[in-house]
């Protein structure tokens, strides 16, 4: 396949719903490609706080599982989220070939403020996206906001935060693009 332009690789990048991804497994190879070029990402001090959790196969339908338990239990204790919710975030991981959890590693050292880290994650979440649609793949990152439930399932450290699921497929259709308004509206030149 002959690669984009970096121009139009970020044109044609979508945040294609996951329920138009097929069921067809990802090699390991692309997979591996996306995480390398995620690992390029800026970020300052080289804290690199970019940390992901592959799921495929087995273990992504046992962390499906695993998550609608703990929902389930949390909806039972009074945690506010409706069934709907549980049911297509469920549902979705099952369906997805590819789900990687997106965590946050915040600088032991305090030395930056989280922001900064939490963008060099979204800076590497970036690198995966584009490197997903030059593959002809794809992708949607999923933040629903009961993630801080699933600490103990991802794994996580102390000093880790789970910043959401990248969801990665095959597209069964195309999806149209959003566009973009005038940037010259977004622009001040001085």
């Amino acid at each position: 396949m002959k690669a984009l332009s970096i121009t139009k690789t970020i044109q044609n990048r979508r945040a294609t719903p996951p329920r138009l991804f097929s069921k067809t497994e990802i090699e390991k190879e692309m997979i591996e490609q996306l995480l390398e070029n995620a690992n390029w990402a800026p970020n300052h001090k080289k804290t690199e706080p970019w940390r992901f959790v592959v799921y495929t196969g087995e273990a992504k339908n046992t962390l499906a599982k695993n998550c609608e338990q703990i929902l389930t239990k949390a909806q039972a204790d009074g945690y506010p989220v409706v069934t709907e919710k549980i049911e297509k975030f469920v549902s979705t991981l099952q369906r997805v070939p590819v789900a990687i959890a997106i965590v946050l590693q915040v600088d032991r050292g305090q030395r930056l403020p989280e922001w900064e880290e939490v963008a060099a994650v979204s800076m590497a979440v970036q690198n995966m996206w584009l490197t997903a649609t030059e593959m002809g793949l794809g992708a949607f990152w999923a933040t629903p906001g009961f993630l801080n439930l699933f600490s103990e399932i991802l794994g996580l450290e102390e000093g880790q935060k789970a910043l959401g699921f990248f969801y990665v497929g095959e597209i069964m259709m195309d999806y149209p693009s959003p566009g973009r308004g005038d940037v010259a509206q977004k622009v001040v030149w001085k």
